[in-house]
């Protein structure tokens, strides 16, 4: 897979399981994106590093892990 189509599929997988911020983003919390995406992303971190990297998402952690960090939101920025 290429980087561009997985960060199709992690919006796909928020967009798809989403909560509405206050501001009106997508965001979902790191476990229910870890669980949901569990058969479709083989590398979540990498995917969402990369998606940082470009904007289209925000979270406030260098590196999320489970379970620790299974309560942190992620969130879609871009639409």
């Amino acid at each position: 897979m290429n980087t561009s189509h997985e960060i199709e599929v992690l919006r796909d997988a928020i967009k798809a399981n989403e909560t509405k911020s206050a501001d009106g983003k997508s965001t979902i919390p790191y476990g229910v994106l870890f669980d949901k995406t569990a058969n479709t992303l083989e590398a979540l971190n990498g995917t969402l590093r990369a998606a940082k990297r470009q904007k289209k998402v925000a979270f406030d952690a260098e590196l999320l892990m489970m379970p620790r960090d299974k309560d942190v939101l992620v969130t879609w920025i871009e639409d």
